[in-house]
């Protein structure tokens, strides 16, 4: 048992799972993020990454009913997966050059909101590049390693460069988009390990196996 104050306490919809509870933290992420790009129904919008941040971007930014929605990733099954979730166009990286797509797909302009969720050494100059002028660019990275900053594609075009970071204040609102079947959280852990297993849940992770989005460690009674 856990004693916790109860103002951090929220209480679970019915519809979750312990298991599928989990989600609500990832989302509350995709909720902030989205808060800081002031996202509008008339922004196109490109996700850099499908994995399990990009999924649950993806799932927020639908409530907003942006023009366009474009997914970057390598791996085509969670690019396909992308366009049954709500995605209105894909980039394969690996086999696609992403800034030329993304103008291509947005009337040669580029996309007005620019999301990295994968934040690897390139995917923000990427993304600054790809990114119409005027455009909101979002960065999630945590990472200290040094990367390549051209300030003249951000100069030239007048792009706003924003950082969103961890939510712990938008629980209740992710909450309540369950509760109003706006967001469906079911589903999107793929692998779960009981809590004896940690150290082989942990050594799947860093298989990258391409079956993992999402894992979960149970606690027995």
């Amino acid at each position: 048992y856990i004693a916790v104050p109860e103002s951090d306490c929220y209480i679970l919809p019915e519809s979750l799972s312990d298991q599928d509870a989990v989600m609500i933290e990832p989302t509350t992420i995709a909720v902030q993020a989205c808060s800081r790009a002031q996202l509008e129904f008339q922004d196109t919008v490109m996700i850099i990454g499908a994995g399990a941040l990009g999924s649950s971007m993806l799932r927020i930014v639908n409530l907003y009913s942006p023009r366009k929605i474009i997914v970057v990733d390598i791996d085509e099954p969670k690019l396909e997966a992308a366009l049954q979730n709500g995605a209105t166009d894909v980039i394969n990286s690996k086999t696609e050059d992403v800034v030329t797509r993304a103008k291509e797909l947005t009337d040669g302009y580029g996309p007005t909101v620019v999301i990295d969720c994968a934040c690897f050494h390139g995917s923000f100059l990427t993304a600054c590049k790809a990114a119409g002028n005027a455009s909101r660019v979002i960065t999630m990275g945590f990472s200290i390693a040094p990367d390549e900053i051209n300030q003249f594609v951000i100069t030239s075009k007048e792009l706003d460069v924003r950082g969103s970071r961890l939510q712990n204040r938008k629980f209740q609102q992710v909450i309540d988009l369950v509760n109003e079947g706006k967001v469906d959280l079911r589903g999107s852990v793929s692998h779960t390990w009981p809590m004896e297993k940690a150290q082989e849940a942990f050594d799947f992770v860093l298989s990258h196996d391409p079956s993992y989005r999402k894992g979960v460690l149970t606690f027995g009674r």
